[in-house]
């Protein structure tokens, strides 16, 4: 596998491929702050948001980073892929365990 050379790519690509970073990041710095809570909770005897719930999003952070990675050293369709995956993961992760 080469890096790709970001000069030589399409600017859609490119931002694309940034959105859907950002939201990998934000995934990830998600399921941190979730481990967080539920180890302050533990620690308090509190009920915390739950040990299913924390590992979910762990599951759905690494899954969206292995995407992001993958369409950081991909070019053509396999980036806009990797980056739905990535943007689908996150919709999951917002809608099952915080709107709904």
């Amino acid at each position: 596998m080469t890096i790709v050379d970001s000069r030589r790519e399409a600017r859609p690509a490119r931002a694309w491929r940034g959105v859907s970073g950002a939201l990998a990041v934000g995934l990830a710095l998600l399921a941190l702050a979730m481990i967080g809570v539920q180890v302050y909770a533990g620690s308090q005897d509190l009920p915390g948001p739950g040990l299913d719930v924390v590992a979910w999003h762990v599951v759905a952070a690494v899954a969206a980073v292995v995407a992001q990675v993958v369409a950081d050293r991909r070019r053509g369709w396999v980036v806009g892929v990797c980056g739905a995956v990535v943007v689908l993961l996150a919709a999951a992760v917002l809608w099952f365990f915080w709107w709904a």
